[in-house]
């Protein structure tokens, strides 16, 4: 119960410090500001928290137990930082509590995050090209959430595939660089097609 009220409350947070940092301190408290959190919520909100289920799913498979923690300190600092435009998103993550993982471990666990957002960006992509094929007429909002859920996906996994510091990249690459490239060439390509989706759809 606990995890889940961390998991909440880090959702949450994201998505404020988000809606300051991308609409300004005014949006938060305007009409336009509850659409732009929802939309918001479904993207970056979402991706974020799929991102760390991945990590937790995958160190389930290995044998390993894990949870989601908030990170306090984190969110005050995201949020504090939000005005000036800049996001640190760091509200919380899964801490594996197992005693030892193998190189092999720890590379699937850690590529299991990106993983979940290369998933989440096929669908968005799935959704807006279906949609254009079957002559369908999306709303504003669902064609605003496809088209950020693709460009935030695909952001994620590409700065988390970065191989520095504890970053996942990092472990990635220390148990398999063949993985870790093919993983870091797919977020790339996914981001320069995110912005051609933006330009024709």
């Amino acid at each position: 119960m606990e995890e889940i009220e961390d998991i909440a409350i880090s959702m949450i947070a994201i998505v404020i410090a988000c809606t300051i940092a991308w609409g300004g301190l005014n949006t938060l408290l305007s009409p336009q500001g509850l659409i732009f959190a929802v939309v918001l919520f479904f993207t970056i909100g979402i991706a974020f928290i799929a991102h760390e289920m991945g990590h937790k799913w995958a160190a389930g498979k290995c044998g390993a137990a894990s949870r989601f923690v908030m990170w306090p300190a984190g969110i005050l600092l995201m949020l504090a930082m939000s005005p000036l435009g800049f996001i640190f998103a760091a509200p919380g993550a899964v801490y594996i509590l197992k005693p030892y993982l193998t190189k092999r471990e720890s590379g699937l666990i850690s590529l299991a995050g990106p993983s979940v957002n290369f998933v989440l960006y096929l669908f968005f992509a799935l959704l807006l090209v279906l949609s254009a094929y079957a002559g369908l007429s999306l709303s504003d909002i669902v064609k605003e959430i496809a088209l950020l859920g693709l460009r935030i996906n695909s952001f994620l996994a590409f700065f988390n595939l970065l191989p520095l510091f504890v970053l996942d990249g990092a472990k990635v690459w220390h148990w398999n660089g063949l993985a870790w490239g093919a993983a870091f060439l797919v977020s790339i390509l996914a981001m320069v097609l995110a912005e051609s989706f933006v330009i024709f759809i």
